[in-house]
């Protein structure tokens, strides 16, 4: 009886290791990175690829206030689309009527409390 417990305590720790490895080796293939806690360098969003940019991290609060002084009430900060993991990661772009659906210079990820400020890469 104990070699038996001793094997299937052996699969059971082969195969906990195993899950572990293919979930770690999937989120960093999505992140593009090999840092899983860490917000992923580049992101997607409608159809285009941004890089993360040096601003450090802002609340919603600072974003609206920073925004809001030279666009006015005009734009308004929308969930455009969602970071490919399985929690799906919100990335946010400012949006009107005129360019709603439309990629932006810049978007941000939504990470914990704060959101991430990414910039365009390339040209169009």
């Amino acid at each position: 009886m104990p070699l038996s417990f001793r094997r299937a305590l052996k699969i059971v720790a082969v195969s906990l290791v195993a899950v572990v490895a293919v979930s770690y080796l999937y989120f960093a293939s999505a992140y593009r990175s090999a840092n899983v806690f860490a917000p992923p360098e580049r992101i997607t969003s409608l159809g285009r690829t941004y890089l993360i940019s040096n601003f450090p991290p802002r609340s919603h609060e600072e974003l609206e206030w920073r925004y809001s002084q030279g666009h006015g009430t005009s734009y308004t900060f929308e969930r455009v689309s969602s970071f490919p993991v399985p929690l799906g990661l919100p990335v946010y772009q400012w949006q009107n009527d005129q360019i709603r659906g439309s990629a932006t210079s810049s978007a941000y990820l939504e990470w914990g409390d704060s959101y991430i400020s990414y910039q365009l890469s390339g040209a169009p």
